[in-house]
């Protein structure tokens, strides 16, 4: 939004106009006096948070709405493409499935209120698959968002001590991603070290209202004492969870 309206972005409900948050121009009131006469004085009650979206007409709110998700378009293509460049090569031509859109939707629009996703199965069911097309969703929908994506065994090796580095930083950056992406939970060996380092992540983005999306081979029951029961119990209670069944696919691609 226009930097000599600061209230405006931090009082708009995007929301309630199904929008993702992001920073965008407002109309100005010539654009919107087909609206009626009144309605540039509204939307500037709006904007400073004398109105709610739900004062505004239908006509209003889907003028507001159609007018932000345009400038979207501008970036949509940016996001994609750097999400191509960054993603590993064989998940390049991913596209988003089930709830994925859904998902990338609550992310981008009410980030703070949006859940996590846990995706389980067993080994090769598309667990990969699946969290790489809602990164590309989230990326879809024009909004820049800054996210991070890790197996567990990679995320273990990024964050291990080393010399010269502020590791408390380096995992401070992991922890505070808009969304953070860890596959394979439960892959690699427990223990005192690695059980801390999955901790503190989980935990300052349970408690920052974080989403993400984590995936792991490990049965519901048993996820527990795979990766420890405060990081279970965390998990459970921040995410949705997404079971994936059928056969090893990757067996029927060799076959």
């Amino acid at each position: 939004m226009h930097d000599n309206q600061p209230g405006a972005r931090r009082r708009l409900d995007f929301a309630g106009l199904r929008v993702p948050a992001a920073s965008y121009s407002l109309p100005a009131p010539s654009e919107t006096l087909h609206l009626g006469p009144d309605t540039p004085d509204r939307f500037d009650a709006l904007y400073v948070g004398r109105l709610t979206v739900t004062d505004l007409t239908a006509a209003e709110a889907e003028f507001l709405r159609a007018y932000f998700l345009a400038q979207l378009d501008t970036v949509r293509d940016q996001n994609i493409a750097a999400f191509e460049r960054r993603i590993p090569r064989r998940y390049a031509a991913v596209r988003p499935a089930g709830r994925a859109g859904d998902w990338a939707t609550a992310v981008t629009c009410d980030p703070q209120n949006a859940q996590s996703l846990l995706v389980l199965g067993p080994t090769g069911t598309g667990k990969t698959h699946f969290a790489y097309g809602a990164l590309r969703a989230v990326a879809e929908t024009g909004v820049r968002v800054s996210w991070q994506a890790f197996t567990e065994p990679d995320l273990f090796a990024h964050l291990r001590p080393s010399h010269g580095r502020d590791d408390e930083q380096a995992l401070r950056d992991v922890a505070s991603a808009d969304v953070l992406f860890i596959d394979d939970l439960g892959a690699a060996k427990l223990s005192d070290w690695t059980e801390e380092v999955t901790y503190r992540v989980i935990n300052y983005r349970y408690e920052q209202c974080l989403p993400g999306i984590y995936t792991s081979n490990i049965p519901p029951k048993e996820l527990a004492s795979a990766i420890g029961g405060r990081i279970a119990s965390r998990l459970t209670e921040m995410c949705e969870r997404i079971s994936l069944k059928g056969d090893d696919l990757r067996k029927g691609a060799r076959s």
